[in-house]
């Protein structure tokens, strides 16, 4: 199983994506179930930092009409960090 603890650090380190703010949960495109229900660790690198209100809005508006409203691309977003995660 791959140790993704250091990579959710680094996510809860970077800006929301929408507004700028600080804190930031680390919101997973790839769900990962609740509790015990949990999927693989490798899952954290889908995540993208999202401030509480943001968050809580992506999953109630759904990820495409997220995207669009704020005109964002998520999975783009978390390919971009997970690079820069790497090349730093």
């Amino acid at each position: 199983m791959i140790d993704t603890k250091e990579y959710i650090k680094y996510i809860k380190s970077q800006p929301c994506l929408v507004c700028g703010s600080y804190p930031v949960d680390p919101d997973h495109l790839d769900a990962v179930g609740i509790n015990n229900n949990r999927k693989p660790s490798k899952r954290d690198y889908t995540c993208v930092p999202l401030c509480r209100k943001h968050h809580s809005l992506r999953h109630s508006m759904g990820t495409r009409d997220f995207e669009d409203k704020y005109n964002i691309n998520l999975w783009r977003e978390a390919f971009k960090l997970l690079r820069y995660y790497y090349i730093e």
